[in-house]
């Protein structure tokens, strides 16, 4: 579906019943109804031709207070013609607006019209591609207020129910810039550059992207906020908020610049830093560390900063996060969007797993590199926990369904689980690597599933197109039966995977297998799994008293672990004079074992997840009923004094 048809939807409010389950990003990127779509083919066409010109620059110059929803002001938009003979100028703006007038370059009225939330301006001339072209677009109203942003409205207005401010403030994703600006809602049209001047009283602040340039004095109680920013940046990613704000400073100083970046906070009182300062404050170090590993912050020409709002959660504005709450996760999440999502945005919104599952994933980071190593359990573990109450795939098919785009479970926590996955497939080294390359080549614009997947390969040499079959397209996750025995100085593991999801995705792994035994130390070694049902042989001098899975929880999975004292290996049977031959082989009704028939026999026959099936003592050629057992694969172990014979056999009816 294209990016921007959710436009004309009918949206939906916030269930709060949903709240305490949500990844605090997700809870208010989602909302719990579902949307009405009756709108949205009615101007597939002439959103089309929004398609037709390229954002260059905008000039929001607005009229804001923190006590309402109201805005009056311009939009100066620069942009270039991507075809042959353009001479309309499409654009989105809410029924809510008025449009008072639209003037060109010359500062001329040109005639428009509306459709909707729709309007077109006739331009002054038709313009060649390539071809550069200004408008000013005049108009004031009230923003829409039925809770049809991911978050509440794309803009809204309320007081802090904790410390009193009443705060005015935008949030537009994934489709409700409109509802606060007139513009293009396309991910793959970054805007180039983007002044924001905000007028309001002089009792308030104002927070927005890039650097304050200046606060110019108005008459009548009133000042002008300018903000700049000279890096690209997606549409739903403008922001504003309005308030009594206490403005605190502080400074990141990664080495790979040799400036400070500056880190502004915009936050409501005293109290509220000093409830949230360790938060607020490890903002430096969390930015530090991530331009250690995905290189420098990418806006350090700016700055970075959060902007309070009365919001549970948090929204990952380029270069000064809104933040309705604040903890170590959640500041990093949100600047960890910086790169991944800001920085290189997703292309579609079926690829949003690439800015919130690499976004989760640095929560995961931030603990292990700057908290304890039991904090950082503890957000992995929670991370996994939630993941595994996810239903489908990581990638979004259907992008008419907000709650779906921001599902708490798969887009957020599966999403981040599996990047965990790719970190360990491809090691640390090949995955920092991995990331910069990846940030480095989409930089500054747009990526798809596919783009990761191609970097993937170009930095490793291997193709990890099963990886994102398995995991992000795929669904489910698996669930691990181990059984285990040492003897004979072998281990055997026999190595069991299901998918409630579905029984077709077998995820193929090198699994960490830790054995622990006694007089020796801990031993590491790997199971290649690839199907279903494996059984693996692992010669070792001392004998085993534990086994774990993956000991650092590098997979999401489940794993039941048991050992078993019959465990020994299957094999073919070994044919001499002394083996015996199941027959027939496949079987319907029974089998038989033929072979010499002077010897005591036991015979053991399990299914293909391991479980034992017939216990039985017989004669040689005496039959034995398989009736009971359904059609598949089964393995048998024939015992008797000083034999032993393993191998396997069908049922096929």
């Amino acid at each position: 579906m294209k990016k921007f048809l959710g436009f004309w939807v009918l949206f939906f409010g916030l269930n709060l019943s949903l709240l305490h389950a949500q990844h605090s990003c997700a809870t208010h990127k989602q909302a719990s109804f579902e949307r009405q779509l009756q709108k949205r083919n009615a101007f597939l066409d002439e959103m089309e031709k929004m398609e037709q010109y390229d954002v260059v620059f905008h000039h929001l110059q607005l009229n804001v207070e923190r006590t309402n929803i109201q805005i009056s002001g311009s939009v100066i938009t620069h942009a270039i013609s991507r075809v042959a003979a353009l001479d309309s100028f499409w654009f989105q703006l809410h029924g809510n607006f008025t449009i008072d007038s639209v003037l060109d370059d010359q500062g001329t009225r040109l005639n428009f019209r509306r459709l909707d939330h729709l309007a077109a301006v006739k331009l002054p001339a038709s313009f060649g591609s390539n071809q550069l072209f200004k408008v000013q677009i005049f108009y004031r109203g009230t923003a829409p207020s039925g809770g049809s942003a991911a978050i509440g409205n794309g803009f809204s207005n309320r007081a802090s129910p904790t410390y009193g401010n009443q705060i005015t403030w935008s949030l537009s994703e994934p489709y409700s810039a409109y509802e606060w600006w007139p513009c293009k809602q396309s991910l793959k049209d970054k805007i180039d550059s983007c002044f924001i001047s905000v007028t309001t009283d002089t009792s308030n602040r104002v927070g927005s992207n890039g650097n304050l340039v200046s606060i110019e004095p108005k008459a009548n109680g009133k000042h002008t906020y300018h903000w700049q920013t000279r890096y690209p940046m997606n549409y739903y990613l403008v922001a504003v908020t309005v308030g009594q704000y206490n403005e605190y400073l502080a400074y990141a100083k990664p080495k790979q610049i040799s400036d400070s970046i500056l880190i502004q906070n915009y936050i409501y009182n005293t109290a509220a830093y000093n409830n949230n300062k360790a938060s607020i404050d490890i903002t430096g170090k969390q930015l530090e560390l991530f331009s250690d590993l995905f290189g420098v912050y990418p806006f350090y020409k700016e700055k970075y900063g959060h902007m309070m709002a009365p919001f549970s959660g948090g929204m990952e504005h380029q270069t000064m996060s809104s933040m309705g709450i604040f903890n170590f996760g959640i500041v990093a999440h949100e600047l960890g969007h910086q790169w991944f999502g800001d920085h290189v945005t997703c292309a579609t919104w079926s690829d949003i797993w690439l800015n919130e599952g690499f976004a989760s994933y640095t929560e995961y980071l931030a603990a292990k590199y700057l908290n304890s190593p039991a904090n950082a359990l503890s957000v992995l573990n929670s991370m996994h926990a939630a993941a595994k109450q996810g239903i489908g795939s990581v990638y979004v098919t259907d992008t008419n369904n907000v709650a779906r785009i921001f599902s708490s479970e798969l887009t957020y926590e599966k999403g981040g689980s599996a990047v965990r996955v790719l970190h360990y497939i491809l090691g640390d080294s090949l995955f920092f690597d991995m990331c910069r390359t990846y940030l480095n080549k989409h930089g500054n614009g747009n990526a798809t599933t596919a783009d990761l997947a191609q970097v993937c390969k170009d930095v490793s040499g291997k193709n990890l197109d099963y990886f994102f079959d398995q995991w992000i397209y795929g669904v489910g996750f698996p669930s691990y039966q181990l059984k285990w025995n040492y003897k004979g100085g072998k281990l055997f593991v026999l190595l069991t995977q299901s998918n409630a999801q579905n029984t077709n995705n077998v995820f193929t792994l090198s699994l960490p297998l830790l054995v622990r035994r006694a007089g020796a130390p801990d031993t590491l070694v790997y199971l290649n799994n690839t199907q279903k049902s494996e059984l693996f042989e692992i010669g070792l001098t001392d004998s085993v008293n534990f086994i774990q899975l993956d000991p650092e929880n590098w997979i999401l999975k489940n794993v039941q672990v048991q050992y078993d004292a019959l465990l020994n290996g299957w094999s073919e049977p070994i044919l001499n004079e002394n083996a015996y031959i199941i027959f027939p082989n496949p079987a319907q009704e029974s089998i038989q074992f033929l072979g010499d028939k002077t010897h005591a026999l036991r015979v053991y026959v399990y299914d293909a997840q391991g479980v034992l099936c017939i216990d039985k003592g017989l004669l040689a050629g005496e039959e034995i009923s398989v009736e009971s057992l359904s059609s598949g694969i089964y393995f048998y172990r024939l015992q008797g004094k000083n034999h032993l014979q393993q191998g396997k056999f069908i049922i096929s009816r």
